[in-house]
């Protein structure tokens, strides 16, 4: 009879493969050369606060139109109730703000180049989509796709919160910070339609908390809060060679990086197979 470790790794491969299915052999992550640096010398995936993100409606946009729809279902009654839940889903949002390492299925694309690679002058490393999943799986962290809509009319937590705050039901949940615990994992994975073209995938944490020893500091031309993923303490753990993660890394269209020099270092740093997995990106941007 099979172990337990060994079930659960057959689950996590088959439900590796769907992702695959559904998602690809490969996941683009835009970034210019310092951050780069830091995930192939330290072996680090550097999750960064959703705080700090390009959408200034990032997670508070979902919650808003929920709580529109919301007071519209309930006819603006309850409204002293209704505050309250949200007056604690705002407080848990400010003390427990998620944090995310995005990637994209859109492959060698202009807009991704010129926003997230130092405007084309960076690199973008092509992660192995089914190496990644199986890495994520039993690490406490979540990876999945980003759905471009607020329609939270329709979203299935707009009728729980709705008994709740009628009927002091909690349908499916032991007490309200179980219902709000969901609430702001739905909030992470949608943003406004507007971002649609960044086909993002996600990983982040569950619920991280100002004093959570995984988070560090990065100074770039400011100091962000950053979230830190041991990479290699992982791939030891789940016996994975961490060359096989990446497939490819791409120089950016405007780069003028040197290919002999970027293979010297890859070699200086001791990943030699990931010489060989250097490319230019075709994107004509200018």
């Amino acid at each position: 009879m099979a172990d337990l470790r060994e079930i659960d790794v057959e689950r996590r491969n088959r439900a590796a493969r769907k992702f695959v299915e559904q998602y690809g052999n490969q996941l683009w992550h835009y970034t210019d050369a310092q951050a780069l640096n830091g995930i192939l010398t330290k072996k680090e995936l550097w999750l960064g606060s959703t705080a700090n993100m390009n959408d200034s409606k990032e997670l508070v946009g979902f919650i808003e139109n929920l709580k529109k729809a919301v007071k519209e279902a309930l006819n603006n009654q309850y409204e002293e109730k209704t505050a309250k839940v949200f007056s604690e889903i705002d407080s848990r949002l400010k003390a427990e703000y998620p944090y995310a390492f995005c990637l994209s299925r859109a492959e060698d694309d202009a807009a991704q180049w010129e926003r997230y690679a130092n405007a084309g002058k960076g690199v973008a490393v092509v992660f192995n989509t089914e190496v990644l999943f199986k890495l994520v799986y039993f690490n406490r962290l979540i990876i999945g796709e980003e759905y471009y809509t607020y329609n939270a009319k329709q979203h299935q937590l707009c009728g729980l919160l709705v008994d709740y705050i009628k009927n002091d039901k909690l349908e499916g949940f032991s007490d309200i910070d179980g219902l709000i615990d969901n609430l702001l994992l739905c909030a992470q994975i949608h943003k406004h339609k507007s971002f649609s073209a960044e086909k993002e995938i996600r990983i982040s944490p569950y619920f991280v908390k100002d004093d959570d020893p995984k988070l560090d500091y990065r100074i770039t031309d400011v100091f962000k809060r950053v979230y830190i993923v041991d990479l290699a303490e992982i791939c030891k753990k789940e016996n994975v060679d961490f060359e096989s993660l990446i497939d490819a890394i791409v120089i950016g269209p405007k780069s003028r990086q040197n290919i002999e020099d970027f293979k010297w270092y890859l070699r200086k740093i001791g990943l030699p197979n990931l010489a060989d997995k250097i490319c230019p990106s075709e994107c004509p941007l200018r």
